[in-house]
């Protein structure tokens, strides 16, 4: 009679190759979480605001919004039965608006106003205005000083700075003008978005200028100590992105860091569990095998879903020019110029 014996597996081992790349990932991963706080874009106040001297701490660049011919004026007309609205946008960074002296005061947004928001309802050619919103404003000796926040990363793209506002149907106001940069745009572009959050009492301009690349920035001047030799008076002007250069990565650069070595992390982690706790080789070592393996479907079928919602609601489009967002429900039409 012969006796049939099995051997018994050998238990599996982490060998130190594995051992020392595991670890290698937890390291890198938790180093690179306690440098993420700093890609995100910087905030200071600029207390008080210069539009002349915008400077950005982070990249010592400074912008000068002041070439700009300022006030800026846009308009739009819409259709909102039965009368016609034409919203009106009144922007100067640098100064107070003016007051128009021939028409009254509660016609117009309040002394020390930077911008404005005003609202016409026209019937029968007669324009009456319903809302005069002072979105960025301040009281401070006459409204000539301002605090305005700036939120910027390098200055590279642009920036975009937060101006506190009035108070206005018991909301505190504020307006926040996303500068970017675009070499081609001429010098008195108008803002290319505007949208108005009545329900927070917010505006956000997005505003491509000029005057907001880093070519139209100056930089500190270098040290005497790093020469002074062959130059001239040219060398302060010779290399003006050279603070930029050493900014570090962007926002976006550590996402995509963080999210590389997550996902090695969770294979080399995963591969390691499968194969000491079930001897796992080949695919099987792959966690969540069965999931990657549909995840192709899973996207497939979620995409067609997404695709369906939009084209469902595609027919519920919002009105040009400045939207005006809220509670509440419905979209655009009369009601979106409804007092606030």
């Amino acid at each position: 009679m012969v006796n049939h014996t099995t051997a018994p597996r050998p238990t599996p081992r982490l060998t130190a190759t594995a051992t020392t790349l595991a670890l290698a990932l937890v390291a890198a991963l938790v180093a690179a979480a306690a440098q993420l706080p700093t890609a995100h874009a910087a905030k200071h106040i600029l207390s008080p605001f210069a539009c002349d001297s915008v400077t950005l701490p982070a990249s010592k660049r400074t912008f000068d919004l002041s070439s700009i011919h300022y006030p800026l004026t846009w308009s739009n007309l819409e259709r909102t039965p039965p009368t016609e609205t034409r919203t009106t946008l009144l922007i100067d960074l640098c100064n107070p608006l003016p007051i128009d002296p021939a028409t009254p005061q509660r016609d117009q947004c309040p002394p020390g106003t930077r911008i404005c928001i005003l609202i016409e309802s026209i019937k029968d050619d007669k324009t009456t205005l319903t809302q005069a919103i002072p979105v960025a404003w301040s009281d401070v000796d006459g409204g000539k000083r301002i605090d305005v926040e700036v939120d910027h990363d390098d200055g590279e793209r642009g920036f975009t700075l937060e101006l506190p506002g009035a108070t206005y149907a018991d909301r505190a106001q504020k307006a926040e003008v996303e500068l970017i940069c675009d070499p081609r745009a001429d010098q008195n572009a108008h803002p290319t978005s505007q949208t108005y959050d009545r329900a927070k009492g917010k505006l956000h301009l997005k505003w491509p200028t000029k005057f907001a690349c880093s070519s139209s920035s100056s930089t500190p001047p270098k040290s005497p100590s790093s020469g002074d030799g062959g130059g001239g008076g040219k060398g302060d002007d010779s290399n003006p992105a050279e603070p930029a250069a050493s900014a570090g990565w962007g926002f976006f650069s550590w996402l995509f860091f963080l999210v590389s070595f997550g996902f090695l992390a969770y294979m080399a982690l995963g591969a390691y569990n499968n194969y000491n706790q079930y001897g796992a080789s080949g695919w099987d070592l792959v966690p969540h095998r069965d999931f990657w393996r549909e995840s192709p479907y899973i996207a497939r079928d979620a995409a067609s879903h997404m695709w369906r919602s939009i084209a469902g609601g595609s027919g519920s489009g919002s009105a040009g020019g400045l939207g005006f967002g809220g509670g509440g429900g419905g979209g655009g039409g009369r009601g979106a110029y409804e007092p606030l």
